[in-house]
């Protein structure tokens, strides 16, 4: 059975998860700072014969789902999945393996990647002006965003637009960028963040003005910045290049991640 879940809940349901919280990093942290039914999220668990199977929390367009034993209704859960229509789902790889069979035959694609935790890097040097980037930025960072094959195909420009400008605006993230002639040709975002934990997300330089170590330069300079805030350093990466990058930049693979969606664009 599927029961939404108001915020009386929320210290039951981050018991649930508990040292897991790598794995759903972004229901974590979005259920930490929103809590479990706010005006950008809601929250529902899956149960059964009273115990806690799995946890959905929506934000905007997408639905993250986390499940400590994979043990749960997979036919009711992607019923749901369907009668909710999110652009895409976030979840482990073992779930979303689970989820595949039947969602991708109502129009999901599925993609595999993996968690990374930032523990270590040797600073380096850096010949760019990077800067925390304003309001003005936002636009131009999401259409850099939405450009990319790989990033955009999940998203609208409307849906990116809003939720960088949402998520800046409560200080829930930062966003550094590097410019040229005014112009934003390389981002690097915090996906989230809270006291003692935050997220990398977005690292993407323009296609011409790649080559050059912006993202590397990017990378060094806000992880050294998140590290001495005393903040634990997670990213997601999918595709092989971002894996490498990210391993150069000082991070470990902790688990193997996934999503499915619907190409948008």
């Amino acid at each position: 059975m599927i029961k939404e879940c108001d915020n009386q809940r929320r210290n039951e349901v981050l018991s649930y998860i508990g040292n897991d919280y790598y794995k759903c990093l972004y229901l974590y942290i979005d259920m930490q700072q929103y809590g479990c039914s706010s005006e950008f999220t809601k929250t529902w668990i899956l149960e059964n014969d009273g115990n806690k199977t799995a946890v959905m929390l929506a934000y905007h367009s997408a639905l993250h789902v986390f499940s400590k034993e994979l043990q749960f209704d997979v036919n009711e859960l992607t019923k749901f999945i369907i009668q909710k229509n999110p652009s895409i789902i976030c979840a482990s790889a073992e779930l979303i393996r689970l989820l595949e069979p039947l969602l991708c035959s109502n129009g999901f694609i599925s993609e595999f990647g993996y968690i990374g935790k930032y523990v270590h890097s040797e600073p380096i040097s850096m010949n760019c002006d990077i800067r925390l980037a304003n309001k003005d930025d936002i636009y131009e960072i999401a259409q850099l965003l939405y450009e990319d094959e790989d990033i955009g195909s999940s998203y609208s420009l409307d849906d990116l637009v809003k939720q960088m400008k949402e998520r800046i605006d409560s200080g829930f993230v930062r966003s550094y960028v590097i410019k040229d002639r005014g112009k934003v040709v390389a981002h690097l975002g915090t996906g989230a963040e809270i006291k003692k934990l935050c997220t990398i997300c977005y690292v993407i330089t323009a296609p011409q003005y790649r080559g050059r170590g912006l993202s590397s330069s990017l990378f060094s300079f806000a992880c050294e910045k998140l590290a001495k805030e005393g903040r634990e350093i997670y990213s997601v990466y999918y595709i092989e290049n971002s894996r490498r990058l990210h391993h150069k930049m000082g991070f470990i693979d902790c688990c193997e991640f996934g999503k499915l969606y619907r190409n948008i664009q």
